[in-house]
């Protein structure tokens, strides 16, 4: 049945009979098929388009006309001289239009600069001044969503990310959020680092400009970079004792302690690292990448990796890692960026990584995982790295120190129950405080099972 099936049907007057030619084109136009409905659509387009130029010469031609007609009653005659005054008021037209054109662009620069001025004065405005309470309170929030709940949140309000200590270091972040709101922000990366440290990571976010060296130069082409000592002015000077590069690459030769010591001498013994057999706890770098089928380790991070040296050695064999670090007392950060190397400010070992579950081929570690870690922490550390490595993924653990009896007692059994799959371990004594210390190294190379 069709939709209009069972509604009365309006009489429609039957038209008259046509002769001639008439009749035949009316009987043609009768059964001309119906056009279909897209035709439609164009035609209608078309039709507007036609609309609008038929408008324009319609609107001429009368204006055309009625000079015309004016110039007959004016005596200007018949013939050229009507034609002549016809172009003499078209030629005028034309130039009434090209001064209006000009008008009209001249309102539109004087619009856009009001517009410009206008953002510029909101600009230039002063924010509103907060004290160091309330923008502390600002930068952690909650804050509300602009369009209400959201199910991806499951919440109206948006929560900034921050440590869960910063709650507990009010103090410390007034001090740290006291700065100049769209201005400099104070060279106060001490006290970040500080915060860090105390698992305020990551810290409240900050409305202010960082600031960067005067005369920063041009990076040093990739892998030249690999191992050039950056120059001084790449770095801002103000946090550390050391104000050069040249000071902190004789570190390595002078007496004192300071932390990873001889790192920013990439000339030096750093640059003999990782290269070579020098023991069994010294694994070389090759050895370990042909433990798995050539070219299937590309993507690592390696935890506490100082100034950036064997993610540089793994760069120059194609393999991409990440290096966390803390600028302790130097620019461990812009050290390993000047290398062309990825620099992750990661500060605590008792959170979480950064990373998706099962996606990096090797994770590494040197000196940072060791006893001074409580145990608990550790232990959560190791099933951390475990989750973030791909099945088959390698973690180096390398050179963990501690005494004999933790060794036995307290960090084999916590490494074990973890359920990597051995494919070195070693362990040797740690002789640089004497035979009699009784401390132990161990380095092994762990995998993360398939299945």
């Amino acid at each position: 049945m069709g939709l209009m099936e069972g509604y009365p049907r309006k009489t429609i007057a039957q038209p008259l009979p046509q002769t001639g030619a008439s009749a035949g084109a009316s009987s043609s136009a009768d059964h001309a098929p119906p056009a279909p409905h897209h035709a439609t659509a164009n035609k209608k387009h078309c039709s507007d388009r036609t609309n609008i130029v038929l408008l324009f010469l319609v609107t001429n031609s009368v204006s055309i006309l009625l000079s015309v007609s004016f110039s007959h009653l004016a005596g200007y005659g018949t013939g050229d001289s009507a034609l002549d005054f016809a172009f003499q008021v078209l030629s005028t037209s034309q130039n009434l239009a090209v001064d209006l054109h000009r008008r009209v662009e001249a309102t539109d620069a004087v619009i856009k600069r009001l517009i410009s001025n206008s953002g510029k004065l909101k600009r230039d405005k002063a924010p509103p001044k907060l004290s160091p309470e309330e923008e502390l309170t600002l930068a952690l929030g909650p804050h509300q969503l602009p369009f209400g709940f959201t199910p991806n949140l499951d919440s109206d309000k948006l929560y900034p990310a921050v440590g869960a200590r910063c709650h507990h270091l009010r103090d410390e972040l007034k001090k740290y959020m006291k700065y100049n709101i769209t201005g400099d922000c104070p060279s106060d990366s001490a006290l970040a680092e500080r915060l860090m440290l105390r698992g305020c990571d990551p810290l409240p976010r900050r409305r202010c400009r960082s600031r960067g060296p005067a005369g920063f130069p041009d990076p040093t082409p990739f892998p030249e970079s690999l191992w050039v000592v950056p120059p001084d002015k790449s770095v801002v000077w103000d946090p550390y004792s050391c104000k050069n590069y040249s000071c902190l690459v004789d570190r390595a030769r002078r007496p004192g302690s300071h932390d990873c010591k001889g790192c920013f001498d990439i000339a030096g013994k750093e640059q003999r690292r990782w290269v070579g057999q020098g023991g069994d706890l010294d694994y070389d770098i090759d050895t370990v990448l042909a433990s798995k089928p050539r070219g299937t380790v590309r993507i690592g991070l390696d935890i506490g990796g100082g100034t950036g040296t064997f993610a540089a050695r793994m760069a120059e064999r194609g393999v991409t890692v990440v290096t966390t670090t803390l600028d302790l007392g130097a620019p461990f950060g812009a050290f390993v960026a000047s290398r062309g190397l990825i620099a992750l400010h990661l500060g605590a070992v008792a959170g979480r990584l950064p990373f998706f579950d099962g996606t990096l081929d090797i994770v590494h570690s040197m000196h940072v995982l060791s006893r001074w870690i409580p145990g608990a922490v550790l232990d959560a550390e190791l099933y951390d790295i475990y989750r973030v490595l791909r099945p088959g993924g390698i973690f180096w653990l390398d050179h963990f120190f501690c005494t004999g009896k933790e060794l036995t007692e307290v960090y084999v059994p916590i490494i074990e129950k973890v359920g990597f799959r051995k494919l070195r371990w070693n362990t040797g004594r740690k002789l640089d405080k004497g035979p009699n210390a009784d401390e132990w190294y161990l380095s092994a190379l762990l995998e993360r099972p398939m299945a």
